[in-house]
């Protein structure tokens, strides 16, 4: 069974629950370290420790055909023959029980869910493309679609932030040569950082005094580069309930915005874009992504 958009209590009554109506005899949580599903009745398992050998020897042994195995957030690559995904899939052999529990269904293209049929499945149409008359007749599948929402608010830049965008860019790509062409608007999104920053000290009260739920207003970037006690960095913005984070800019990576969704719970959000055209090109590329992601919900629910 694939449990997509649940919470942690949700996830916790479904395990107990599948517990009690099975007689489980053990339950293997497999979960990544930005994410623990833990209890102390299981057996709790760091994600990158299922390829080391003692784990991995050691659970081939311990589950059998009254074992449960539970993944909780198994999306982390997009490599469908991923070598974790290989020795979870070794597992998952060993017993009919799994609970599969993912926040989104895809990482990036509707084509990454089919690591999560393959686990439901027992891979038995691992060279099968994305079908979704495939899926829907072999998996049961529980949706809770998350629909995420960016609001751009557009900062003018200054003059020489401009002739700054323009020598930068202009240099990279007289340097690319045989590198990652990713890395010109992943540098280039940088450049309108100052002009946000100066933004945000002269217009945030103004622009969010109103907040309905009366929480603190905290930013994120990219980086620590924007020295300020209100802007915190993706890896470090983590969701007390008192606060609401607006965005200063995105990720490159699109599992690293999930991972942020994920400890934070906020789908919506503001984004600040610089009138630079890699702000737009950042915006178009979340806003396609997130067009996506609803498309593939549209498709699961409808049986």
């Amino acid at each position: 069974m694939i449990y997509l958009g649940f919470e942690e209590h949700e996830k916790h009554n479904l395990i107990v629950e599948y517990r009690n109506n099975y007689s489980i005899r053990n339950t293997v949580i497999i979960s990544p370290k930005q994410f623990p599903l833990m209890f102390g009745w299981s057996d709790n398992i760091e994600w990158s420790d299922t390829i080391e050998y003692e784990t991995f020897y050691r659970l081939l042994q311990e589950i059998t055909e009254d074992s449960l195995v539970v993944l909780s957030e198994p999306l982390r690559s997009q490599n469908r023959y991923d070598l974790t995904y290989n020795c979870i899939r070794h597992f998952l052999q060993q017993t009919k029980h799994k609970i599969i529990f993912q926040q989104f269904p895809q990482i990036d293209i509707k084509e990454d869910f089919m690591i999560l049929f393959d686990f439901d499945t027992n891979s038995k149409w691992k060279k099968y493309k994305w079908d979704i008359n495939l899926i829907l007749d072999n998996i049961e599948i529980n949706v809770k679609p998350l629909l995420i929402q960016l609001n751009g608010i557009t900062v003018q830049t200054q003059h020489s932030t401009k002739e700054k965008y323009y020598t930068e860019k202009t240099k990279m790509f007289n340097q690319i040569g045989n590198k990652n062409p990713d890395t010109i608007p992943r540098n280039l999104y940088l450049v309108g950082g100052k002009d946000k920053h100066a933004y945000i000290k002269s217009q945030c009260k103004s622009l969010f005094k109103n907040d309905k739920n009366d929480k603190n207003v905290l930013f994120v970037a990219r980086n620590q580069r924007l020295k300020s006690d209100n802007i915190l960095t993706y890896k470090n913005a983590r969701n007390d309930n008192k606060s609401n984070y607006i965005l200063i800019e995105l990720p490159h990576k699109f599992i690293d915005f999930t991972d942020f969704l994920k400890a934070n719970q906020q789908l919506k959000y503001d984004l600040l874009v610089a009138d630079l055209k890699v702000d737009k090109w950042y915006l178009k590329k979340y806003t396609d992504w997130i067009n996506r992601i609803n498309e593939t919900y549209t498709n699961l629910l409808k049986k």
